[in-house]
């Protein structure tokens, strides 16, 4: 069944395409700008996403997924915006319209101005056996790993690779996983098993050394922490094949293992590709100061799908660190181009991290050379802020619409 939407077309039709931090923020931005220009009743706003959640995936890797969602509803149905539950197959620019697949059929969404906030996601990878492997890329995919391991714990982790846990890359997102799912394992194990067993953590990293991407001080805090936490590090090493009950590495080692959790490259929506325009290597859009898509009149890119320069000649990097920030300038400059009104440059000068390396320990760093500023506990109340604290919306809508404006964050 073919829909065509057609109760736009007494306003201005702004849809926005995901329902992530970019997305979110763009939609509650909009709104805000809307009230301010006294267009609000002049204008339709749209969020499609695939479901009702607005997921804190920077904590997917976390011991407990309680609390890493946020109903979209709960913002979106009070401020009027619209919300279609759905995949977006394709977008014709040319027409400003899009296919959404929904659970009622296909919907042929027209739209005046577009807003692309689509995300990343795990790189598909050609090798034997991936279908076997986890991840916490997605709330669904985390919660897959966690049902797997609440069923290796009823089974007392009883086969010979049950206990064993192999993490392939030594990025942000495996360095956070390999330090948190012994944890993990232990607390299930706690509640659900009827025996006591140890547990081999490994990570597999292709380049000679772990973390190289950070500061000298920096790795070298990660490093130990790595070795105090008793995981294996096998560097100058990559899977190249996965069975139920092992992995094999390309130095040639076979090792028993139940569970393979890849964390290993992420690529833009492939979204990306229903425009014209330049990409970088990870299949992003480059885009003007303003998160506009060169060549398009009405087309807006913010998030992970966004190639922008930020401070230093450096473009964004895949986080949300800078997709929310994204957001706020997306929703904002939708509205103003929308009604005639000066756009507003994006600007966001600051960058640092802030790596979970598992209980007791974490790392706060500054700038692009990852320089650390904070280690152990101290470092792990930053983090316990920022994942708890910082990257949710106020819990008050009105508050969380007065925080959608664009201004350059002090991080």
């Amino acid at each position: 069944m073919t829909n065509t939407a057609n109760q736009y077309q007494d306003k201005k039709h702004l849809v926005i395409v995901g329902g992530g931090y970019a997305g979110f923020w763009s939609a509650l931005s909009a709104v805000r700008q809307s009230r301010e220009l006294n267009k609000a009743s002049d204008l339709e706003i749209t969020l499609i996403n695939s479901d009702n959640y607005f997921t804190m995936r920077p904590r997917l890797y976390e011991v407990s997924l309680e609390g890493t969602r946020v109903e979209l509803d709960r913002y979106l149905k009070p401020l009027q915006v619209n919300q279609i539950q759905g995949r977006t197959e394709s977008i014709n620019a040319e027409n400003n319209e899009l296919s959404v697949f929904t659970a009622n059929g296909i919907l042929n969404i027209p739209y005046d101005y577009l807003i692309l906030a689509t995300g990343s996601s795990l790189k598909a990878v050609n090798l034997p056996g991936i279908s076997h492997t986890f991840n916490n890329d997605t709330f669904n995919g985390a919660k897959h790993l966690e049902d797997h391991m609440i069923k290796l714990a009823q089974n007392n982790f009883e086969n010979e690779g049950d206990t064993t846990f192999v993490v392939a890359g030594g990025g942000f997102t495996g360095l956070e996983t390999v330090t948190a799912i012994e944890e993990k394992a232990k607390l299930l194990q706690e509640k659900l098993s009827a025996t006591v067993a140890s547990f081999r953590i490994v990570m597999v990293e292709k380049s000679d050394k772990v973390a190289s991407f950070y500061s000298s001080d920096s790795q070298k805090y990660i490093v130990e922490t790595l070795k105090a936490k008793n995981i294996e590090v096998i560097t100058n090493a990559a899977v190249v094949g996965i069975e139920p009950d092992a992995v094999t590495l390309s130095n040639g080692e076979r090792i028993p293992t139940s569970t393979v959790i890849w964390t290993a490259g992420l690529t833009a929506s492939p979204l990306t590709s229903c425009f014209k325009g330049s990409k970088d290597h990870l299949n992003r859009l480059s885009v003007d100061q303003h998160l506009k898509l060169p060549g398009y009149d009405n087309v807006i890119i913010a998030g992970d799908v966004a190639n922008v320069t930020v401070s230093e000649g450096r473009s964004a990097v895949m986080s949300c660190q800078f997709s929310q920030f994204q957001g706020r300038w997306a929703g904002h400059n939708a509205v103003n181009d929308l009604f005639n009104a000066p756009l507003k440059p994006y600007q966001q000068t600051g960058y640092n991290t802030c790596l979970d390396l598992g209980s007791g320990h974490a790392i706060v760093t500054d700038g692009w050379t990852r320089d650390l500023r904070h280690k152990g506990e101290e470092a792990k109340k930053h983090k316990f802020w920022i994942s708890n604290d910082l990257i949710y919306p106020p819990k008050d809508i009105e508050q969380a619409v007065a925080a959608s404006f664009p201004k350059i964050p002090q991080l």
